[in-house]
């Protein structure tokens, strides 16, 4: 059985479990899955399916999930996890691939408005903080998240604590956005700057179109479109003076950054409850 069909079967006999083997076998779940990236997916798939079957005949004899293992879901899957180690170099490579599209995320809206320079230094020094928030995360995430999960009873309480856990730890990034300005920056002007827009349009377009699953891609392909226009139309002679010396282009150009920040926040949300359907329709 191929691995997307195994996490199907997973979501279908989930719904046999009664209450309090479900809250046993979901934290166990959510523990082995996040804590399972960068190791064998199709052994953890096929493990997790395996102790699903396992509980729900259990479940038939009147046995719960927590008498039949008689361990905790942590116990339980560390000792699943612990025959199968994690590729370090999976970690890095896809840590280095969310830098990467950090770097590409800001690079964009940063070359918006032609003669602001671009500050290299900064990006670079948030890109640092943002490498070693997610190899932190990579460690730490799926037994914070399950901490969390088995002591908290309101989700409510537990989407806040998460929510808490997540602004500290981007909080550094966002201020070194706001705050930190270095001498190492660039100025991307004319056509130089216009050449670095297309070539950055060009790249990222094409990594969207090779991507699977587009949903949740779509609102940064028209958030980052629309700013490398707008970055390119500053940048033309006549629409320059217009748009960046005049009072009324500069009007102009923060009612489109508006529209495209709620343009975006839009779209965001539409796809994640496309996302939130399509998982609850499994």
């Amino acid at each position: 059985m191929k691995t997307k069909e195994m996490t199907e079967a997973n979501n279908l006999l989930r719904e046999s479990l009664n209450k309090e083997n479900k809250v046993f076998y979901e934290n166990l779940l959510l523990y082995i899955r996040i804590e399972g990236f960068a190791r064998d997916e199709h052994k953890i798939e096929t493990q997790l399916l395996s102790i699903l079957q396992d509980i729900l005949e259990a479940q038939n004899e009147g046995v719960s999930a927590a008498g039949y293992l008689g361990k905790e879901p942590k116990i339980v899957a560390d000792e699943i996890l612990s025959e199968m180690p994690r590729h370090i170099w999976e970690v890095i490579r896809v840590g280095l691939y969310m830098l990467l599209t950090y770097i590409y995320i800001c690079l964009l809206p940063s070359l918006m408005i032609a003669e602001r320079p671009l500050d290299v230094g900064m990006l670079g020094i948030s890109g640092a903080l943002l490498y070693i928030d997610i190899l932190i995360g990579f460690k730490y995430s799926g037994r914070a998240i399950y901490k969390v999960n088995t002591t908290l009873k309101n989700k409510y309480l537990r989407y806040f604590v998460i929510w808490i856990v997540a602004s500290v730890a981007i909080a550094p990034i966002y201020l070194v956005n706001i705050f930190l300005k270095t001498p190492l920056r660039l100025r991307l002007d004319g056509g130089l700057g216009i050449a670095v827009i297309l070539l950055a349009l060009i790249s990222g377009l094409y990594f969207i179109l090779r991507a699977k699953d587009k949903t949740l891609l779509w609102p940064f392909a028209v958030f980052l479109v629309s700013a490398g226009v707008m970055g390119i139309v500053t940048r033309l002679p006549k629409l320059n003076d217009l748009l960046l010396h005049t009072t009324n282009g500069r009007y102009w150009i923060a009612g489109i950054i508006m529209v495209l920040l709620l343009l975006f926040y839009l779209l965001s949300f539409i796809a994640l409850k496309k996302i939130k359907k399509q998982n609850q329709s499994y």
